[in-house]
């Protein structure tokens, strides 16, 4: 199968997770230990008890936030080896008809283990610098890469 379908099927499951709450089928989806590299900080996620807090703080800013629609749709993959697949994508987060935040593009690393491709690590273009991860405010982003419509 090619690596940009792997790759779109694994961010829509994980998505989906996220905006149903399901966490047992997120934590499928994520190795532990877990890197997180974003503009300022590179942040390792090495328990299950981290994990979750993160996935609970993320989920509840969307909610906060009234997301409807957490897309990330895939710009680029590739197969590495047999076990191991990069790609990049982009995050878009909206609000009924308004943009939570500028679209934000990200690198991913996804590892097969038991049986599925999983989340080894992810880079990003946000500016946090600690787990677990929030959305951040439009004024976190250059007014180059946009505004919220």
């Amino acid at each position: 199968m090619d690596a940009a379908v792997i790759l779109q099927d694994y961010l829509d499951v994980v998505g989906a997770a996220v905006m149903a709450g399901d966490w047992e089928t997120y934590r499928s989806k994520v190795c532990i230990p877990f890197n997180l590299v974003t503009h300022s900080a590179n942040i390792t996620v090495d328990t299950q008890d981290m994990l979750r807090d993160g996935y609970d703080t993320f989920c509840s800013t969307l909610k906060s936030q009234r997301v409807t629609d957490y897309i990330r749709l895939v710009q680029s993959a590739a197969r590495l080896d047999t076990n191991l697949i990069s790609g990049s994508y982009v995050t878009h987060i909206i609000a009924s008809d308004t943009r939570v935040v500028p679209p934000y593009r990200s690198q991913i690393t996804l590892r097969w283990e038991c049986e599925m491709w999983t989340a080894a690590s992810i880079t990003n273009e946000l500016t946090n610098h600690r787990w677990p991860l929030l959305v951040p405010s439009p004024a976190d982003f250059p007014s180059s890469e946009g505004t919220p419509t």
